[in-house]
């Protein structure tokens, strides 16, 4: 998990407050997929704004733009449903003196945002096992997944240009599939400028992320078994909140790690006698103001 990796692509990372991680995801032993127009990017949560052609002199009067607009943005948002990683960064040398930069869980912006500034925890899983349950899990439906490419576009399209044509309703092929193969054929061509791009701005966040595109309406939970392998602590988790949430994981099999701040650079909390292997049931831990005996 820290020390001797060379691959960037062998963990993802999610940044989440304590209490969430306690009180739900470690104790449910599960992730949610929130709703796509639930994040906190305004390309995701507003909308999508729609304008319709045709190339074949359809008849274009019986359509309300505004109208059609809305399906479309419905169909394709209303059913996605959302899990997002952080990823570290190549190249990873395997000397973790130096790659501390590059991991996925020593990323301040997201401990920030996500990770209760500073409070809450960054949850380490094995991608090729996270992976695997996904698309076993939600066979049924369809899956979507990508890193996310950093763009920025302006608010004019080029319209002849077939790669810029997210935002455009072809009514030719509307009117010759039908209404739902339309929105499968449009996701299909455009899902990677609608769900996999975003501003340039949120490029610090290495994100992949996993789309499932759901019949049901309800939230999705995906049980992580046996790919959650680690648990990093933010510069300022709270001491009992770390106990906790060790205790509640002991029969995990987890690599525990905090990250302390000195001057301008994090790095492992590796002085503390509480994420030594075998350390976990000892009466002595050392917290944040000293070794101390452990409650347990």
């Amino acid at each position: 998990m820290i020390e001797s990796i060379k691959s960037e692509k062998q963990y993802f990372y999610h940044y989440t407050k304590a209490e969430t991680a306690l009180d739900f995801i470690l104790k449910n032993r599960n992730l949610r997929l929130g709703s796509y127009d639930q994040t906190n990017d305004p390309k995701e949560t507003k909308s999508w704004k729609f304008n319709f052609g045709t190339n074949e002199n359809r008849d274009l009067s019986k359509y309300k733009m505004e109208e059609l607009s809305a399906w479309l943005s419905f169909e394709l948002k209303g059913k996605a449903k959302l899990l997002c990683f952080s990823m570290d960064s190549a190249p990873l040398t395997g000397n973790h003196l130096n790659d501390i930069f590059n991991r996925g869980y020593c990323k301040p912006r997201m401990w920030a945002q996500y990770g209760q500034n500073h409070k809450g925890v960054c949850l380490v899983f094995d991608r090729s096992k996270l992976d695997k349950l996904i698309y076993e899990r939600f066979s049924h439906d369809q899956i979507l997944s990508s890193s996310i490419e950093y763009k920025n576009r302006g608010i004019a399209p080029n319209l002849y240009s077939a790669d810029d044509q997210q935002y455009m309703i072809n009514i030719d092929h509307l009117e010759n599939v039908g209404p739902e193969q339309y929105v499968y054929d449009h996701l299909m061509a455009h899902h990677k400028r609608l769900f996999f791009e975003k501003m340039s701005d949120w490029r610090d966040e290495s994100e992949w992320r996993y789309v499932v595109f759901s019949r049901s309406s309800d939230d999705l939970y995906l049980e992580f078994q046996d790919s959650l392998v680690g648990i990093m602590f933010g510069d300022d988790t709270d001491d009992q909140a770390v106990s906790d949430i060790m205790e509640l994981t002991k029969g995990f099999g987890l690599r525990y790690m905090g990250l302390k701040w000195k001057n301008c650079s994090p790095w492992y909390d590796y002085g503390n006698l509480r994420y030594m292997p075998g350390m976990q049931n000892s009466p002595w831990v050392k917290s944040s103001t000293g070794i101390t005996r452990n409650s347990r």
